[in-house]
């Protein structure tokens, strides 16, 4: 086995997580990448070989994420870095998203992630270090209409990052919160979901936000084998990044609400102060 740190990245059937395992494999890293569908993976990239190990995975069912990640540390001996990549977005507005598809959406992006964390990190502390990318998204700080529940989910990401990166810290671990503009994927293709009914009051939205969404598909700035790069280049900084934007457009966004922000707190500073003692 060569010393090169061992991966575990989810979602890898296609998109981001298809691209980063595939860079993962030339450069000669061994990974674990997990799908729902085992096959699928054989398929998009490829049957197991002595650094690969495609898993199917249930990210909702803990036992099922706790099985994978034996699996993977019984063939490569262990596991350095994680990639919390899996999640999808649901297009709706917050009155016609149904109980059943907002939890659905908080199961896959948050809870799955969380069963991810809770399962590795025992043999991270055992071993004395590990990396853990969590992907949350420009949308944790860009809201906008039928995005309420998906930005919900990435909002709750950030916040799991943030924390988590201050209480492994002294056990060597690293965690980065990857906060991804629009890539160039499939995400706006046939796998997002659309909740617009026929005779729905807010036909105005869907009709407004739908042709913005539907038009960044395959004029998005992120390159996904670029972004591929940068994963495997953060992993192995001595120090490496807690915060990570990629593409100009996550930059740029994230940096006209934060000013807004400020903004706005500056403004409302003698209003708050009424609320003091």
């Amino acid at each position: 086995m060569s010393n090169k740190k061992v991966w575990f990245v989810t979602g890898c059937s296609k998109g981001m997580g298809k691209a980063l395992v595939e860079e993962l494999i030339a450069q000669g890293y061994p990974v674990a990448g997990t799908g729902r569908s085992k096959e699928t993976l054989e398929k998009s990239i490829g049957v197991e070989s002595d650094i690969f190990l495609p898993l199917s995975m249930n990210l909702k069912d803990e036992m099922d994420v706790k099985n994978a990640i034996a699996l993977a540390t019984e063939k490569f001996g262990r596991i350095d870095v994680i990639v919390n990549n899996a999640g999808f977005t649901h297009l709706a507005t917050i009155e016609e998203m149904s109980d059943a598809d907002a939890r659905e959406e908080f199961d896959i992006n948050v809870f799955g992630t969380l069963n991810v964390i809770r399962n590795v990190l025992p043999q991270m502390r055992t071993q004395g270090c590990g990396h853990i990318f969590n992907v949350s998204s420009l949308g944790a700080y860009n809201v906008g209409p039928l995005s309420g529940i998906y930005c919900a989910t990435k909002h709750a990401v950030k916040a799991i990052s943030e924390t988590l990166a201050q209480e492994v810290k002294a056990f060597n671990i690293h965690v980065t919160d990857v906060k991804p503009g629009f890539m160039r994927t499939e995400f706006f293709g046939p796998s997002h979901k659309t909740t617009a009914p026929k005779d729905s009051s807010y036909k105005h939205l869907y009709d407004k936000n739908m042709e913005f969404y539907m038009g960044q598909n395959g004029n998005q700035v992120g390159d996904p084998k670029k972004a591929a790069k940068l994963y495997i280049k953060v992993a192995e900084m001595a120090e490496p990044y807690e915060s990570l934007p990629m593409g100009t457009d996550s930059c740029d966004g994230i940096r006209d609400i934060c000013e807004g922000t400020v903004k706005l707190m500056d403004e409302m500073r003698s209003v708050a102060e009424t609320t003091n003692f």
